[in-house]
């Protein structure tokens, strides 16, 4: 339990120190203040349409995971009803279509959490 401690103290003062030498490049290396914060703004307004991108892009790819599922739920209960022979096949494919219900209720729900946040922009 000793050894512990040690070493997240010796991680804390290796990532101190590189981020002190960081800070005093940066300071030492900066321009003068009016071309920073031209810098700035463009960086600002860069990343703003790079996020707008992103969560655009991870929105849509948020909606594969339950429609796929909801597909193979669906392809289980017509498994399970028609090409089984098990007594209890009707069962199984009445529960296996209650999960695909479930899946595409989740997969319209993120859809139209994705819609609705398009008409606002």
């Amino acid at each position: 339990m000793g050894g512990m401690p040690k070493a997240r103290r010796n991680n804390k003062k290796g990532t101190a120190h590189r981020n002190t030498a960081s800070t005093t490049q940066r300071r030492t290396t900066d321009a003068p203040a009016s071309t920073t914060t031209d810098r700035q703004t463009v960086h600002t307004t860069r990343a703003a349409r790079r996020i707008e991108q992103t969560s655009r892009v991870s929105s849509y790819q948020a909606l594969i995971m339950p429609g796929m599922v909801t597909l193979g739920c669906l392809g289980l209960a017509i498994s399970f009803s028609f090409f089984t022979t098990d007594p209890n096949r009707y069962l199984y494919g009445g529960i296996a279509a209650l999960m695909a219900l479930m899946w595409a209720y989740s997969f319209w729900l993120r859809l139209r959490k994705i819609q609705s946040g398009q008409k606002q922009q």
